[in-house]
């Protein structure tokens, strides 16, 4: 049973605490990794492979929690569907979207990285 529950926090089952596997996070607080998606689903030219990374990740976020290794995975795929986009895919979008796509890339790398400094 979770405990803890708090917005976009993550939960943790109390007899598996060390295990990041059974950590759940509600998926309202991965609403910027979300429009995120939204706005390289729209914007960039991607194939059928990368069209089913968004599609898988959407199917995730329509529950009500995901695992956190879940979420980590759908940052990791919206980190590179945005590579996939090219390198001239930021400049056409509007600045809203930018910001959008910003703010979703902000998240993903909180979710990925975390506190630990990245290198390279």
């Amino acid at each position: 049973m979770p405990i803890g529950d708090r917005g976009d926090r993550a939960t943790r089952v109390p007899d598996v605490v060390d295990d990041p596997y059974h950590v759940r996070m509600p998926t309202a607080g991965l609403s910027r990794l979300a429009e995120a998606l939204n706005v390289v689903d729209e914007h960039a030219e991607l194939n059928h492979r990368y069209r089913k990374l968004i599609h898988d990740s959407r199917e995730l976020l329509v529950g009500e929690e995901v695992r956190l290794t879940q979420a980590r995975g759908m940052a990791k795929k919206l980190m590179v569907l945005v590579r996939a986009a090219g390198t001239d895919f930021r400049e056409c979008l509007t600045a809203r979207n930018r910001e959008v796509l910003d703010a979703g890339l902000a998240q993903a790398d909180e979710l990925v990285y975390g506190d630990e400094p990245r290198t390279g």
